[in-house]
C-alpha cells in the first residue's frame, strides 16, 4: 500500500515537472510609451488643423496633460518615405518660455512627423486616438462660437 502512494506521488510529481516544462515562455512587455512629452516643463499646448485657421491654445496644466496622454500607449516605426496630408494634418506644440518642448504632425490616416528627429513614423504597436484629439480640438472651437467653415484659409 505504501509502494503504491509512493508511486502515485511520484507519477504526479514528474506529471508536474512536465507540464510546467511544456509552459511557453512569456513575452516580454512592449514599450507603448509612444511620444515623450515632459508635461512638467511645459507651460502651454497649443493645436492647429489644416486649412482652418481657428488655433487652440490652453495653458490650464490639466488640458496640457490629457492633450499629451493621447500620445502614449503606442509603439512608433519609421516609415522611410512617408508624407502627411496637409488637409488633414493636426499640428500639435507643447511650449514653455524657452520654446516648443514637443512638436507633433499626425494627419487622419495616422502619419506622424516628429520634429525632433525630422522623420516620419506610424503606430506599429497600440493605438493613437485620433478621435480625442479632434474632439478636444473641435470642443474648443465650437465653445469659441466658431464653425471650421468660417475661417478656411484658401
Amino acid at each position: 500500500m505504501v509502494n503504491k502512494i509512493h508511486r502515485i506521488c511520484f507519477l504526479l510529481i514528474l506529471l508536474l515537472f512536465s507540464l510546467t516544462a511544456c509552459q511557453s515562455p512569456k513575452k516580454e512587455a512592449k514599450d507603448l510609451t509612444g511620444i515623450p512629452i515632459d508635461i512638467e516643463k511645459t507651460e502651454s499646448v497649443s493645436i492647429y488643423y489644416g486649412s482652418i485657421c481657428y488655433s487652440f491654445f490652453d495653458e490650464n496644466k490639466e488640458t496640457i496633460a490629457k492633450v499629451a496622454d493621447l500620445f502614449h500607449g503606442f509603439s512608433l516605426k519609421e516609415v522611410p518615405d512617408g508624407a502627411l496630408d496637409a488637409p488633414t494634418t493636426y499640428q500639435i506644440y507643447f511650449s514653455n518660455t524657452d520654446g516648443q518642448t514637443a512638436a507633433i504632425n499626425v494627419d487622419e490616416s495616422g502619419m506622424f512627423y516628429l520634429a525632433d528627429t525630422k522623420k516620419f513614423y506610424e503606430v506599429s504597436e497600440g493605438v493613437f486616438h485620433l478621435e480625442e484629439l479632434e474632439k478636444i480640438y473641435q470642443d474648443s472651437m465650437t465653445a469659441g462660437g466658431l464653425d471650421k467653415n468660417q475661417c478656411l484659409i484658401p
